[in-house]
């Protein structure tokens, strides 16, 4: 039998980042390989992958992706179980290296399968973290964004993760996209969002069921509180209004200065980088938030 030497346990542990037990019991068991020993570590991770996985993975970290020329941006979601871990560095890189592995898929769907630059699946990667460690790891959510000819991909995290939004702004003109003020229009527009939690961009895009559902509400609330039914029309109309500046990007009060309105912020923008500015789509994801929605639909 080889002997297992400090340096082979020290070798594989900086290959592996498993335990130094860990390390030589794999390696003892491999009789000194070390490509052996690295299966077997591998294998095991799996194992503890399966058996921490049906423990609740609710902290973690959002984190987004963007090529170099914006016209493609990707933002995933990982879980872990405690704080303490969505702030370790490994776990970090991870949610990091996998927001930038996104962008390089041609089907987004098959995430999990996809292989990394490692040789790695996406699947395998996280596996080995759990084993790494030693809690449950869930990749819970990635979506891709692809951008229409005139359109650019920015992005904006809210310290230390728990919000991230990818916002598409078409220009009116080539080159915007280096811009520095374009650019800071658009992460204005995407801090704005994250603070804001806007729902869609324009109140057409509201869906005609959800605002039947206000309407109603809105009614019987008036009727409630007494109102004459001559007037209620005109009170619900009223606070359909207010709704809209609630939920609708463009309606609502501009973050960084109350007094105006997103639209006429991104219209005194237009004013300077050209007609046909526009703030087409976003992304804004709230860290657990696909997690409650599950529990909730259970429950």
């Amino acid at each position: 039998m080889a002997e297992i030497t400090a340096q082979m346990v020290k070798e594989l542990r900086e290959k592996s980042g498993a335990g130094m037990m860990d390390c030589k019991k794999a390696l003892a068991e491999s009789g000194g390989d070390m490509e052996k020993a690295m299966l077997l570590l591998r294998e095991r991770g799996a194992a503890i992958a399966s058996k921490r996985s049906s423990r609740v993975a609710k902290e973690g970290v959002i984190a987004a992706s963007i090529t170099p020329d914006r016209k493609k941006g990707a933002l995933v979601e990982l879980n872990c179980e405690s704080d303490f871990v969505a702030r370790n560095e490994e776990f970090r890189n991870l949610v990091e290296e996998l927001a930038r592995h996104a962008l390089t898929l041609t089907d987004p769907a098959q995430m999990l399968e996809s292989r990394m630059s490692s040789g790695d699946t996406v699947a395998e990667r996280v596996q080995q973290i759990i084993g790494k460690i030693g809690e449950n790891i869930v990749l819970s959510r990635w979506e891709v964004l692809n951008c229409s000819e005139k359109g650019y991909c920015f992005s904006y995290i809210h310290p230390p993760g728990k919000i991230g939004v990818l916002v598409e702004v078409e220009a009116p003109q080539d080159g915007l996209a280096d811009n520095p003020e374009f650019r800071e229009f658009a992460r204005d527009i995407a801090m704005h969002i994250a603070a804001t939690a806007p729902t869609c961009v324009r109140r057409e895009e509201v869906p005609q069921d959800v605002l039947d559902q206000e309407r109603e509400l809105y009614r019987k609330q008036a009727l409630n509180e007494g109102k004459p039914e001559k007037v209620v029309d005109k009170i619900v109309e009223g606070r359909i209004q207010k709704f809209y500046a609630e939920v609708v990007l463009l309606e609502q009060p501009f973050a960084k200065n109350p007094d105006q309105k997103v639209s006429e912020y991104v219209k005194q923008n237009a004013a300077k980088f050209g007609e046909g500015l526009n703030v087409k789509r976003f992304l804004r994801w709230k860290l657990g938030e696909k997690a409650e929605a599950a529990a909730q639909q259970e429950g």
